[in-house]
């Protein structure tokens, strides 16, 4: 007996009321079962998510230009989540300032 996987367009409903629209697929990851879904956000550009099957409520197969339309209505431009402020890191502590005297000598 064979299975087949399952690769399309479609709006994947998640636990959570959440849905996203793109090209989904099976895929196997650390010997799992995962549906990874690529939303587009530019003719040329998606970002990629993965879902294990328990967080999938339903999985509706639509055309290409449905799931493009919904994920640019959706999503505006980008369906990534805001990104923290860039880590800088702080500057080297001298043995000066380890010692807790300032440059001069003095505490």
């Amino acid at each position: 007996m064979t299975s087949e996987v399952f690769e399309s367009w479609a709006i994947v409903e998640l636990m959570g009321h959440r849905k996203r629209p793109g090209y989904a697929k099976e895929v196997e990851i650390a010997g799992g079962k995962m549906l990874r879904v690529d939303i587009p956000v530019s003719d040329d550009e998606s970002v990629t998510e993965f879902y294990g099957t328990p967080a999938i409520y339903a999985i509706r197969p639509a055309t290409e230009e449905v799931c493009r339309d919904m994920a640019y209505r959706t999503y505006g431009i980008d369906p990534r989540p805001v990104r923290p402020v860039d880590y800088k890191p702080r500057p080297a502590i001298s043995a000066a300032d380890e010692s807790g005297q300032d440059d001069d000598g003095e505490f």
